[in-house]
């Protein structure tokens, strides 16, 4: 990985995470690669950070270049084997607004607000969260609902969302790019472990993103309630449907735009010719010139 120094390995024997700090330098740490599997070095300089790195020399050595390790991938592995540690810790979620659509007037949509940013208390946390068809990468309980996190990335598309079985579980899903992690901030503090600096990602950090708020469906539902055009609209037409209701609000709505100006009467009138004495009689729809000369100009109307 070429972003950032390996930061952690997994032993070889317990399989556990160890961080540079706590492993013994050298080939001592007995720890793989998380991508490869191939052994690793511990290294502790004194001017960078301390690390991991591929052992080049190894009898189970394989190309660095092939290992499919990266910093993301990193911190997404950090973030599940931290998730014991986030229990009693306070997160900042973000603001949330969602957008309501409606079919009874010309308004598409409204931004509601669905959630303000708030700091949430975590009285529970666990990784790799399954229920039925419910799968994501870290379950936070907050008070009597749960967030659901869904850690994105390079190469890890979105869970797909099943608001039935969310309302069900009174869960929320917040979404948390990976890729957002700042590697330059943990390369400036030498002293600072990848572990730390993950945790300040997950609870503060980190961008993070509502796709689904616990609430969210109560608080569409109350602004459909508020809408003041669809009341208006019901109460001229109580016994039809709201798709009926807005069919005639678009149709009047077209009736106006679309409405011709009234045509005037066609009216008849004699006239004559006073330079080559021509007489016709003209219709008020059609040009006026004279039949023989073809101007207008010396037209007059015939008086009794």
């Amino acid at each position: 990985m070429y972003e950032l120094l390996i930061p952690f390995g997994i032993h070889r024997e317990s399989g556990e995470i160890v961080e540079p700090e706590d492993a013994p330098k050298g080939r001592a740490c007995d720890c793989l690669c998380p991508g490869c599997k191939a052994p690793l070095l511990s290294r502790h300089p004194k001017v960078n950070r301390y690390h991991f790195a591929h052992d080049s020399r190894h009898e189970s050595a394989r190309p660095e270049q092939s290992c499919p390790f990266s910093s993301t991938v990193a911190v997404a592995m950090m973030i599940r084997h931290l998730a014991p540690r986030l229990k009693g810790q306070v997160m900042q979620t973000p603001i949330y607004r969602s957008p309501l659509y409606f079919d009874c007037c010309s308004t598409n949509s409204l931004p509601v607000l669905i959630s303000q940013s708030a700091k949430v208390m975590i009285e529970q946390s666990c990784a790799n969260f399954s229920d039925k068809s419910l799968h994501f990468d870290l379950c936070l309980k907050v008070g009597d609902y749960a967030i659901l996190v869904d850690l994105v990335y390079k190469g890890k598309p979105s869970v797909a969302l099943r608001t039935a079985k969310l309302n069900a579980a009174r869960a929320g899903v917040l979404e948390l790019d990976c890729g957002k992690f700042s590697i330059a901030s943990l390369k400036a503090d030498r002293s600072r472990r990848f572990s730390d600096a993950v945790i300040d990602f997950i609870l503060r950090d980190g961008l993070r993103t509502w796709r689904y708020h616990p609430r969210q469906e109560a608080m569409l539902n109350a602004a459909r309630e508020k809408h003041q055009c669809r009341a208006r609209l019901e109460m001229h037409y109580p016994d039809q449907s709201r798709r009926t209701v807005a069919f005639h609000k678009r149709l009047r709505h077209k009736d106006k735009i679309r409405q011709k100006p009234v045509e005037k009467p066609v009216t008849v009138t004699s006239y004559f010719c006073v330079l080559c004495n021509a007489e016709w009689v003209h219709r008020s729809n059609e040009e006026l010139k004279c039949p023989d000369c073809h101007s207008h100009l010396y037209s007059r109307k015939v008086t009794e």
